[in-house]
């Protein structure tokens, strides 16, 4: 099934309800650094890309707190599903990854599935944000727990894309197009 959601009209809505779209850890700019790492691993680990970018945009779009806030992926995906039918178009299988993806993605655990690895290694190479070093036992893909991959998430912080770079760059990534 081919999926060409519109993401901007995804954005826009996030954007709306989302309690955290400002924060400076959990905002808009962690949400883009994660899409990009994502976008890097999925390459690399054969994931699925668009899976990738919507959960960068999800899976922290709900918190209510920058502390311990139990229950955002679980809201994230809550949030996604909401979106599904009229913006987004998943078929069940791939949005059941997403969500898988969002509502784990605090839990600590590892996945060997690509795409949900590369999710969960794709935020955790954002935890640089935080000035946390970046623990390769914790990581779920062999790309992911390179220095190389560490270096080049430290490297977002300084120069993080904008979502019209990403949504490009994700169109250009043939793979995602027809999973």
């Amino acid at each position: 099934m081919k999926t060409n959601p519109d993401l901007s009209a995804v954005l826009d809505a996030v954007r709306v309800v989302s309690p955290s779209s400002l924060s400076p850890f959990h905002g808009e700019g962690h949400w883009r650094r994660v899409a990009t790492n994502g976008l890097d691993l999925a390459v690399e680990v054969g994931a699925d890309p668009l899976l990738v970018v919507l959960f960068g945009l999800f899976h922290d779009s709900m918190r209510f707190s920058e502390g311990r806030d139990d229950g955002h992926g679980r809201r994230g995906a809550l949030l996604a599903s909401s979106l599904n039918t009229e913006l987004i178009g998943l078929p069940k299988d791939r949005f059941d990854l997403l969500c898988t993806a969002c509502a784990d993605h605090t839990e600590g655990r590892t996945s060997e599935d690509p795409t949900i690895g590369a999710c969960w290694d794709a935020d955790r190479l954002d935890l640089c944000r935080l000035g946390r070093a970046i623990d390769p036992a914790a990581m779920s893909t062999a790309p992911g727990r390179t220095t190389y991959a560490h270096e080049r998430a430290a490297a977002l912080l300084r120069a993080t894309p904008e979502w019209e770079a990403i949504f490009e760059r994700l169109g250009r990534t043939s793979i995602g197009e027809t999973q």
